[in-house]
């Protein structure tokens, strides 16, 4: 099993200077590969003979930099093969090395770096496993993280329970099951709007090029960076809380890009609601945690789970102030959520072999359930 454990380190000034300048060599290597179409590693050899300064990096480092380039070039061709428009790859900066390996050594809270140096490295739990591949990494914020990958040679046991779920992702809140758990959405955007647009306001202000400009820069990224850490925090404590407490896991298999981009008008306001959220993000939170613990995750196709009814299946349509599904044919009435999310464990539990008529038996012999607001930090819901 491989685990990537992430850790904030605090290299001194000449560790950092070093840093900064591998970062440049790496930045000159893809950028010269893309342009003179060169894209084998067996390059390197006449190209550190062509540029003396290229040897302050350790070997490996300038090779993973050209096999992400391969990996990237692989994956355009996979998204062209497939019919969607693809574009090329352009000239960027590189903020981060991946030692592949060789080149590293872990030693308390010292980490070891080729051609680098010593870093001091924030422990705050220990590497589970040996360790495989280290990635050093500097953000828009100023701050420092190392990405320590490892492996482990136990596999996790397949469940044998049957504790099932199933999870409707809305508007209204960030998500609502079949036991009646809602969580509100947290609005991460919306909280540091107001921060945002005063940082924003103070960038546009300051001379380009000049010193108050970049550290102005740096404090918007922080304002960024707080946001997305917000945001993390909330995913995890989601998707854990489900994955302890079920064994299989509904989900829809949203497409997010049509509904942004959306020209309809009761969907374009609420485009930065949905960015917000992170439903993919959280979805795969979800599956990458159900794979370690031996859980089962099916993704559903989401199409007519809020018209249809749970009970006897008669389609309705439902505009999007609607929130209460009412239907006309057996009078079934529960929140429009609820009913979704109970959709959307009838369909994903054919697939895990229960007969569809024994569920519309089961759902209606069980009483209405009315969801309850449970706040994120709600003792129920661990952290990691």
């Amino acid at each position: 099993m491989r685990h990537v454990t992430r850790y904030r380190t605090y290299p001194s000034h000449p560790v950092e200077q070093r840093l900064f300048n591998g970062f440049v060599r790496c930045t000159f290597v893809r950028n010269w590969c893309l342009e003179n179409n060169v894209y084998v590693d067996s390059c390197l050899p006449d190209l550190k003979n062509q540029y003396p300064e290229l040897k302050e990096v350790q070997s490996h480092v300038l090779q993973k930099v050209i096999h992400r380039i391969v990996a990237s070039l692989r994956a355009l061709r996979a998204m062209k093969a497939k019919g969607r428009r693809v574009g090329k790859l352009r000239r960027k900066r590189i903020h981060s090395m991946e030692y592949d390996s060789t080149g590293f050594r872990l030693t308390g809270n010292r980490l070891w770096l080729s051609k680098i140096g010593e870093i001091q490295i924030e422990l705050s739990r220990p590497v589970p496993g040996r360790i495989k591949q280290v990635v050093i990494k500097h953000t828009p914020a100023h701050r420092w993280f190392v990405a320590v990958v490892s492996e482990t040679p136990d596999t996790p046991e397949p469940t044998t329970g049957t504790r099932a779920v199933g999870i409707d992702l809305n508007l209204e809140n960030f998500s609502t099951d079949t036991d009646g758990m809602v969580f509100p959405h947290p609005h991460n955007v919306r909280k540091a709007a107001k921060r945002l647009r005063r940082a924003q306001r103070g960038l546009s202000k300051k001379v380009n090029g000049s010193r108050n400009r970049r550290k102005q820069r740096v404090k918007v990224a922080r304002i960024h960076e707080q946001v997305e850490n917000r945001r993390n925090d909330f995913l995890h404590k989601w998707s854990r809380y489900y994955v302890e407490h079920y064994d299989l896991i509904a989900l829809e298999h949203l497409n997010i890009k049509p509904m942004v981009e959306s020209l309809d008008a009761k969907l374009r306001g609420r485009s930065r609601v949905i960015l917000d959220a992170a439903w993919y993000k959280g979805r795969e939170f979800i599956r990458y945690k159900a794979a370690n613990a031996g859980k089962y995750v099916h993704l559903i196709d989401p199409a007519y789970t809020t018209q249809d009814c749970f009970i006897c299946g008669h389609r309705e349509k439902k505009d999007l102030w609607q929130r209460t599904h009412c239907c006309p044919a057996c009078g079934y009435t529960v929140p429009r959520d609820l009913n979704a999310a109970q959709n959307i464990l009838k369909r994903a539990s054919v697939g895990w072999g229960t007969p569809e008529s024994t569920l519309v038996e089961i759902g209606t012999a069980t009483p209405p359930i009315l969801a309850v607001q449970v706040p994120v930090n709600d003792t129920r819901i661990s952290r990691l």
